[in-house]
């Protein structure tokens, strides 16, 4: 597995795919482009001429369009699913000045410890009931139109399985994390994915363990990093945050100490642009820019 910053330039990605895939078939998830998944050009440059597009989106589309009642259950999931995240960020907030009042208020040192330790795991038990809760709801939808037993999910299944047997390695790209996490689970690729794997922006973050929407500096109000969704889990105790310079206030301490502690023992880490980090064996490279206890903007190397 290997995770990349952003690609405005595509520069790294080539080169790590001519490094990591240099010969055979590149199988492509882009279907957090949408509707702009065709337009694969400059992406098949970066992949050498070998594309193959997994064509998720285009997949998932055909489903709706030619199977009316899993459209109907697919947009009941999407209702529930944004009836359940508007709960969430109803209560996010509150649990979320709990811990810095805590912090800035209380003055007796062993009261403000136990306080904050308590404040902490309230926030925490707050973001993994949204998990859970997603969770279910996404159970309770495949079981309720006999995803696993569907022909026409079956038959593309088949057929991703297919085209990434015969492909030497997998590239997932960026885009709307969302539709992507939703499509990458939709034709269970977790299941099938056995060649070296590139990934960046959001789909380094829709293969994570868990997927957090975060933008400290967003068009209209401020909005929370939230812990969205259970990712795909193809790499685990990292939490990614692709675009972190531009979007995260790292020259707020406190506020990137609680983020740091909300999300432990996973570690947040930033990847900026032209970043590249192999995980040989899974294992995160130490040199890796991570949020540390305090706040700052670390590494794992000591000294």
């Amino acid at each position: 597995m290997t995770l990349l910053g952003p690609q405005r330039a595509a520069a790294g990605a080539r080169t790590a795919v001519a490094e990591i895939i240099p010969d055979g078939p590149v199988a492509a998830v882009n279907a957090g482009w949408r509707e702009r998944e065709s337009d694969t050009g400059e992406l098949d440059d970066v992949l050498g001429g070998r594309l193959v597009n997994l064509e998720l989106h285009r997949r998932w589309q055909q489903l709706l369009d030619t199977d009316p009642a899993l459209a109907e259950a697919e947009q009941r999931l999407a209702d529930r699913l944004d009836a359940l995240r508007t709960a969430y960020r109803v209560r996010l907030r509150p649990a979320l000045d709990a811990v810095r009042a805590v912090r800035r208020q209380v003055r007796d040192a062993s009261v403000a410890e136990e306080a904050d330790a308590d404040a902490l795991a309230a926030l925490r038990a707050l973001d993994g009931w949204h998990l859970a809760r997603g969770r279910q709801l996404r159970v309770e939808h495949q079981e309720d139109v006999g995803l696993a037993r569907h022909p026409a999910v079956a038959q593309h299944r088949s057929e991703v399985a297919g085209l990434l047997a015969d492909s030497a390695g997998l590239v997932v790209t960026g885009g709307h994390v969302g539709v992507l996490l939703h499509v990458l689970e939709l034709f269970a690729v977790a299941d099938v994915v056995t060649g070296p794997v590139i990934t960046w922006s959001a789909g380094a973050m829709a293969l994570a363990e868990r997927v957090v929407l975060f933008h400290d500096h967003p068009p209209r109000g401020e909005r929370p990093p939230e812990v969205h969704a259970d990712g795909l889990g193809l790499y685990a105790g990292v939490v990614p945050f692709p675009h972190a310079r531009r979007r995260l206030r790292l020259d707020e301490p406190e506020r990137m100490a609680l983020l740091a502690r909300r999300l432990a023992p996973s570690r947040a880490v930033l990847l900026p642009d032209g970043a590249r980090f192999d995980l040989g064996h899974g294992v995160l490279p130490r040199s890796a820019p991570r949020l540390d206890a305090t706040g700052l903007v670390g590494t794992g190397v000591a000294g």
